[in-house]
Parts: structure tokens; C-alpha cells; sequence
């Protein structure tokens, strides 16, 4: 029988987490249950016990984990690759596969600020070109598929780089549909599923992109620094490990039947001396997912249903809206910030974000133990709220007071904020 989330899981598997620390930002970080933590400091020092052992026998292990991940999202596990997190991931694959100058990349303009910059990067190094399509909440699903279509048709772009939640704000983007436009157009799908294994349900098999990549350390309660890189059949010979290394094997060398199956595994199992902790505890995060937690399903309703509460109880303490519209909330929610009535000036926050960051961010953290990190989009402050089992209701109505409280007193410190009234 399931335990019942909440505080008292918290304090029965969650110890680790200061119990002054109202933890409602799960999304940036993620965090991992005591069991787990155990056997992640236990896994840390076995490769000191014998290290010639240790690293000779990580391509079973590494192997193993992989098995045990292709079940959770249902795919072949020699599709399958570990790397050190999303950005990781991304980078990847953009700077492996063989962009030819002048092929172009699109990408939705609220995607993730370090993927952006690879892009950029392409650009200014190998004259790759890229489209950005402007994606301003609230808007539908339809309504940003058409976006991506029109310009399918004019550019022809060689790949599609987009989301399943989009970071800032934290919203399900309709990655679905867009992977079958892309198919539809012969354009390369590249999912930022940063915010995907264990925030939402992830079935590769039926999403079927050419590339995916996942965090296990947000949502999955595997340790830092652990993600899940899918590449299709189609698409293995093209991508490479970062950095190149002993495993290193030319796009055009022809391989056996056997090696071109785990041609994969055989890549990116090792790519020289780091700490393989995280992968060796994945199976302990999906024993205490489905033993103690009851199951993906089960984890799912808890975060969604505590999201959607959070949303439509904060934005009523605030006397704002929420994103809510069709399929957006996860479990995470974006809540408008009353600036308004605050007497704020939401583009002189925009304009001075590092002041905001000094002026709302670290006191947030430093003295309130109770961090939401914010964005402005569409000509409005949205405070994040990430939701997990360790948490309740009562969790955010505290957190979201502290913000104010807080963005009322930056208000002494930077006038620039204040609203202008006439």
C-alpha cells in the first residue's frame, strides 16, 4: 500500500532537505529520497576499493541501467545512452551531427538558454542558420503548430529543436504532435525533455523522435548528475561522444551486424574516469518509485492534481491568473505575481535582472530557506512552483507569501522597480 505523500514522507524519506527549507523548486535541481542518497555514497567510494575492477566491469552495470530505463520508457535499451545531464545532452547531439553551412535549425523562442546558445554557437562557427519562432503564453496548441508548419514549408530546415516542458515558463509544450509535423516534413526532431522522465509520462516508443534527451536527477530522484539520451536507429552512426574518445568511430566505417546494434553502448559506456555513482543507483530510484512510491501512475496524479491546487489557490491569494489553458500544467505551474498591485514595474525587472536576482533571489534564499524562480513572459512576472511527493499545500501558500513579502522590501533597496503613476 502507498504511504501518504506529503510532510510525513518528507519526514520519513526525505531527511536530507533542511526541515527549514520550504522546497517548491524541485524543477531546477531535483532531489533524491534517503534510500537512495545511501546507496549513492555507498556507490561513490566502491570504485576505490579496486579501480582497475571497477572500471573494467562499468559496462555491465552501465549496461544494466539502461535495460532497466528502456521498461520505464518503454524503448530498445541500445537506443539508449547516459550523459551527464540535458544541456550535456543537447550539446551532443548538435555539435555531432553533420550540419552542412547554410542548413537551418528551428527552435521556439522560450527554449532553454544554454540549448539557445549551442545553437548560436553552430551558427557563429559553422554558419548553421536558425529560425526562432515566437511563443508567447497563453496560446493554444493549434496555434503553435501552425507556427511551426508555416515555417516548415517556407525554410525547409534541416532539424526541429523544441521541448516536452518548457523551462521559464514551466509548461507542456505539444511535443508530440510537433515530432509527427516534423516526420510529415522529413525534419529532424530534437527533444529538451529536460523536464520529462518522471514529471510526465514518457513513452518513446509511441513518441518516436529521431533524438530525446531527459534528466533522471529533476524528476527521478536519481542523484546529480545523471541523463538519458534516446537516438534513433536511423540517426546512431551520426552522434558522438563529448569529448571524443577511446570509443571513437568515424560516421562511414562499416561495422558487424552486432556491433552496429550496440554500437551505443559500446560509445558512450565509457569515455574516460568520472565518478559512475549516478548510474549505479538508477535501479534503487526505480525500486523506491515503484515500491515505496506505487508506481509512475500513481506519482503522476499526486504532483498534477497538487499543481493544478497550487495554481488556482495562489492566484487567488494573489488576486492574479495561472497558465492553465488546454494541457499545460505538469507538476510544475506558472502563477502570475502581482506586480500590479505591488506597484512594480514589471519591464524595469526585465530590463534589471541582475538587481532583481540580488534584490528578490537572495534573501529569498539566504534568510527564507524559499526560492521560486521567476520569468518574465508576455509582459508579465510568472513565479515557477514545482510539485513533488515531499510536498503539500501549505508548502506554497508559505513560500508564495515569502515572495511578496520579499519583492515589497527589494522595493526600499531598488527604486528602479517601483511603478511609475501619473
Amino acid at each position: 500500500m502507498t504511504e501518504k505523500f506529503g510532510k510525513q514522507f518528507r519526514e520519513k524519506y526525505f531527511t536530507s532537505i533542511d526541515p527549514e527549507v520550504y522546497p517548491v523548486n524541485h524543477g531546477s535541481w531535483g532531489q533524491a529520497p534517503d534510500p537512495v542518497i545511501q546507496k549513492f555514497k555507498q556507490a561513490s567510494g566502491e570504485q576505490y576499493h579496486y579501480t582497475d575492477k571497477f572500471f573494467h566491469d562499468i559496462r555491465d552495470k552501465y549496461t544494466d541501467a539502461l535495460k532497466q530505463l528502456s521498461e520505464v520508457v518503454n524503448c530498445d535499451y541500445h537506443n539508449l545512452a547516459l550523459v551527464d545531464n540535458a544541456t550535456t545532452g543537447v550539446n551532443t547531439i548538435l555539435r555531432s551531427y553533420p550540419f552542412k553551412k547554410g542548413d537551418k535549425i528551428v527552435m521556439q523562442s522560450n527554449v532553454y538558454g544554454s540549448c539557445y546558445n549551442v545553437v548560436k554557437f553552430l551558427n557563429y562557427r559553422y554558419g548553421v542558420e536558425y529560425v526562432e519562432i515566437e511563443v508567447n503564453y497563453p496560446i493554444s496548441d493549434d496555434e503553435i503548430l501552425q507556427k511551426f508548419e508555416k515555417v516548415f514549408k517556407e525554410e525547409k530546415p534541416t532539424m526541429c529543436l523544441f521541448d516536452t516542458i518548457s523551462s521559464m515558463p514551466g509548461v507542456i509544450f505539444p511535443f508530440k504532435q510537433l515530432v509527427n509535423l516534423c516526420k510529415k516534413y522529413d525534419v529532424v526532431s530534437l527533444i529538451d525533455g529536460a523536464h520529462g522522465i518522471g514529471c510526465i509520462p514518457q513513452d518513446l516508443s509511441e513518441i518516436a523522435p529521431d533524438f530525446y534527451v531527459s534528466n533522471l536527477h529533476k524528476w527521478f530522484f536519481v542523484p546529480t548528475a545523471c541523463a538519458l539520451m534516446y537516438v534513433d536507429a536511423k540517426q546512431h552512426h551520426k552522434i558522438h561522444t563529448m569529448p571524443i574518445s577511446h570509443s571513437y568511430v568515424q560516421d562511414d566505417v562499416k561495422l558487424s551486424e552486432e556491433q552496429e546494434l550496440n554500437r551505443l553502448i559500446d560509445r558512450f559506456s565509457f569515455i574516460g574516469a568520472k565518478n559512475y555513482a549516478s548510474v549505479s543507483v538508477i535501479s534503487d530510484a526505480i525500486k523506491f518509485r515503484n515500491e515505496v512510491c506505487g508506481g509512475e501512475e500513481t506519482i503522476y496524479k499526486y504532483c498534477n492534481s497538487l499543481a493544478k491546487q497550487v495554481g488556482e489557490v495562489i492566484s487567488k491569494q494573489w488576486g492574479t491568473s495561472y497558465l492553465d489553458q488546454e494541457n499545460l500544467i505538469s507538476a510544475m505551474v506558472n502563477v502570475e505575481v502581482p506586480c500590479e498591485s505591488l506597484g512594480i514595474d514589471v519591464a524595469a525587472i526585465k530590463a534589471n535582472w541582475t538587481r532583481f536576482d540580488q534584490t528578490v533571489y537572495t534573501p529569498s534564499i539566504d534568510v527564507h530557506k524559499s526560492f521560486i524562480p521567476c520569468v518574465v513572459h508576455n509582459g508579465k512576472l510568472y513565479a515557477r512552483f514545482s510539485c513533488h511527493v515531499y510536498n503539500e499545500l501549505s508548502d506554497y501558500q508559505h513560500a508564495a507569501d515569502v515572495l511578496v513579502k520579499v519583492m515589497k522590501d527589494s522595493l526600499e533597496l531598488e527604486p528602479l522597480f517601483k511603478k511609475l503613476t501619473i
